[in-house]
């Protein structure tokens, strides 16, 4: 149950006559980012950001985790969303609503204490080697050097510009000549999201032939974002290339995708691949999905991010584990898989904290299933700056391209192997025995 108190009750005079200049002209323009949002954040990142809003109040989540409700305008979205980008150098950040009263509720309902402590070690198994191993050699890094080449040639994929719903269609129309020859599978777009504006999420869905009511999710989100649209109004003919963020991580879903079903592989347990819309506005898209998993009751067993997969400059990792907004036993399944299958092949991985709501896999903890994220190993970081992740620092910018990351999308590759064996071990494979070597026991329904 969240809690709440007043933060700030007005602000000066001056300002909200500034404010509310500024909004009526965007409204006028019919921008989608003309109305009011409702912003869920972290109060350390409220107070860093220097916002001014009208109706501020003080909540606390379900652990305990100091909040803010805040009524924000475009210019205090803007300067939100560059506090995020340019100062704690990551995506995310916040959570983003049409109105009060479901920001509120967003809160009330939060199940992150609950997500994090689920208790699932028993489903999170390594014994699948027969159809994981022949997987990672397959892994081709020019067939995602050439997804995030299309997909960065795109003006932008910003939510609300007509390129943002092209980049969707496209990755369904792409989804979907992998899946073909398969009539387990199928592809939608996922338009439920009513604050996504034109941009649909995608989701490639194979269903599990002995256990399709379990499912595992992996993901990424399909947008991009520039400074340049943290204006009042946004100009949608504003490149933002987005090559990292997250044309890496929809490449390297993609690749997942292609040598896991070209293999012929059927998985016991249903596996979704999900596009999200819109999270570089409050993580919008993956709210929407997991928001209806929970009230449809969808058993989801585990849920892995990949958002921004890569950059890596001077340092000795491949791969960073998020430790926070994630389920305790899914992390420590993570290690054991990268430990596993990606050890033997030389791979090293590190933990990181990525803070409040950092990426898509926050909607699906705060909707209480299991969740967690991989990122990308980045560079050196500054000791002396808190807020330094280590991350891609052209992100968020016209310079985040391949041609900034050595025109090479090497270091996605193993992020691509760590997928496929997240996929091929807690999807398992269905060889049609009757005497299955995993319990059913285990259920995870959010109610």
């Amino acid at each position: 149950m969240g809690v709440r108190r007043r933060l700030a009750a007005v602000i000066p005079l001056a300002v909200a006559e500034i404010v509310a200049t500024v909004s009526a002209h965007a409204r006028g323009t019919g921008s989608p980012d003309a109305e009011t949002v409702y912003i869920v954040t972290a109060r350390q990142t409220y107070d860093a950001a220097g916002l001014l809003a009208r109706e501020a109040t003080a909540w606390k989540d379900s652990l305990g985790r100091e909040l803010v409700i805040a009524q924000l305008d475009p210019l205090q979205i803007g300067a939100l969303s560059r506090h995020v980008h340019e100062r704690e150098q990551r995506c995310g950040g916040f959570f983003a609503f049409a109105s009060r009263p479901e920001a509120e509720a967003f809160i009330v309902r939060d199940r992150t204490a609950e997500a994090i402590a689920l208790p699932l070690g028993g489903l999170y198994t390594i014994d699948n080697q027969a159809t994981v191993g022949p997987w990672l050699a397959q892994v081709s890094e020019a067939n995602i050097h050439a997804t995030i080449t299309t997909l960065s040639a795109f003006r932008n994929r910003y939510y609300a510009s007509p390129y943002g719903r092209q980049a969707a269609e496209w990755i369904r129309d792409s989804w979907q000549a992998l899946a073909a020859e398969r009539d387990d599978a199928t592809v939608e777009l996922f338009q439920g999201c009513s604050n996504c504006s034109t941009q649909p999420s995608v989701i490639l869905t194979v269903r599990g032939a002995e256990l399709p009511d379990e499912v595992v999710v992996l993901g990424g989100h399909l947008d991009s974002i520039t400074s340049a649209f943290s204006v009042p109004v946004p100009d949608l003919e504003q490149p933002a290339p987005g090559a990292d963020d997250d044309a890496s991580g929809i490449a390297t879903l993609t690749e997942i995708i292609r040598i896991s079903l070209a293999s012929g592989w059927k998985p016991r347990r249903t596996v979704k691949f999900m596009g999200y819309a819109a999270e570089e506005v409050g993580l919008r898209g993956s709210a929407a999905i997991a928001n209806r998993f929970r009230d449809d009751g969808i058993n989801v067993i585990g849920v892995l991010q990949l958002d921004m997969t890569n950059y890596r400059q001077n340092v000795g990792r491949d791969l960073r584990i998020v430790s926070d907004f994630s389920n305790t036993a899914l992390t420590t399944y993570f290690a054991e898989l990268f430990d596993a299958y990606l050890v033997p092949l030389g791979g090293v991985r590190s933990a990181l904290a990525c803070n409040y709501g950092c990426s898509d896999h926050a909607s699906w903890t705060s909707a209480g299933f299991p969740a967690g994220m991989v990122f990308e190993a980045g560079r050196p970081q500054n000791p002396n700056n808190p807020w330094d992740l280590g991350a891609f620092q052209s992100i968020h910018s016209t310079a985040d391209t391949l041609a900034n990351m050595g025109n090479s999308a090497s270091n996605s590759v193993r992020f691509a192997q760590f997928g496929l064996a997240f996929a091929g071990e807690l999807g398992k494979t269905y060889d049609g025995a009757e005497d299955a070597i995993f319990s059913d026991d285990f259920e995870v329904v959010v109610d």
